[in-house]
């Protein structure tokens, strides 16, 4: 075979590893101990200019868990904002598939409210978790965050809503006719409760239905056969999770009425010998309630409310 003929031989193509096993390798490297938040570009950026399929893979895996940490609304500059402009300019390049890539996001309400926000929601069309911080809400500001929640994707499997101004009827309804494929509900107000000053521990409580007993429910039993028929539709949920008291509401109050002489520091219920008292009835009334949920929740495995005991 002469030289010229060889040099025709078509040579077999180098091996190149499937797109499965590069996206194992990137999901590795993005998940070392190095790809912490600081450093977590440092180690995305050498990988996109690898090539046009690293890149791609990179940027799939990049974007899959979102946490936007602001904590107040900054309108055009926002990181909604800056988030959405990066996914817009790469739509054309990806068919549109980048808005599929972001399964998890985590914010606060402040940074998810805007004109536009909830159709931006809405085109996350796979979303699997969503988590948000309702701290700056008030009473009368809820209603309209949660009507933004309503656009994110009916194949939500995680629902956290912390620092919640009141969980009640209307909120339940709203999960549960929106959200069928939950497998994990966190709702919680208690987090809004200030402890460090007495003070701010009595203003908070101004501002957040921490129990619902007696003035939404007679009792523990009755909240929990109302709440647990209308989760009824919810039939994957597995862990659920209410983050108020089951104590009656004026355990806070005579708390505070008994507690707050001035030689004594801030300090909750299950601090105090005289609150004590009252433990076991309270604990008595979490096992009644988890019992009724069980019942009517049959994919239930675990329940959880607040408790100072």
């Amino acid at each position: 075979m002469s030289l010229e003929t060889a040099h025709n031989v078509a040579q077999p193509a180098p091996p190149t590893l499937p797109a499965e096993i590069l996206d194992l390798v990137i999901e590795f490297a993005l998940q070392s101990p190095d790809a912490t938040s600081p450093h977590l570009f440092s180690a995305v950026a050498p990988l996109t200019l690898a090539s046009s399929q690293f890149r791609l893979l990179t940027l799939r895996r990049f974007f899959r868990h979102i946490i936007f940490s602001e904590t107040e609304f900054k309108k055009d500059n926002s990181q909604w904002n800056r988030f959405f402009r990066l996914l817009d300019s790469l739509a054309e390049r990806t068919g549109g598939e980048c808005f599929t890539w972001v399964r998890s996001l985590r914010a606060t309400s402040r940074t998810l409210m805007g004109r536009f926000h909830s159709a931006r929601l809405a085109a996350l069309t796979h979303l699997e978790e969503l988590s948000v911080d309702l701290a700056p809400e008030g009473l009368a500001t809820q209603k309209p965050l949660l009507k933004l929640i309503d656009k994110a994707s009916h194949k939500l499997t995680t629902l956290t809503l912390t620092s919640l101004p009141c969980v009640d009827i209307p909120l339940l309804r709203l999960i549960a006719a929106t959200f069928p494929c939950l497998l994990d509900l966190y709702l919680s107000c208690t987090e809004r409760l200030e402890f460090h000053c007495w003070s701010c521990y009595e203003e908070s409580l101004g501002q957040t239905t921490h129990s619902p007993i007696p003035d939404m429910f007679s009792d523990s039993r009755n909240m929990a056969i109302v709440f647990a028929k209308i989760l009824k539709p919810l039939t994957h949920l597995t862990h659920l999770h209410l983050g108020i008291y089951l104590s009656d509401e004026m355990l806070v109050q005579t708390h505070i009425d008994h507690a707050e002489a001035e030689e004594r520091l801030p300090f909750g219920p299950e601090l105090c010998t005289l609150c004590d008292e009252a433990a076991a009835e309270v604990q008595l009334r979490e096992l009644a309630a988890g019992l009724e949920f069980a019942q009517s929740l049959k994919a239930l495995r675990t329940v959880g409310f607040s408790s100072f005991f």
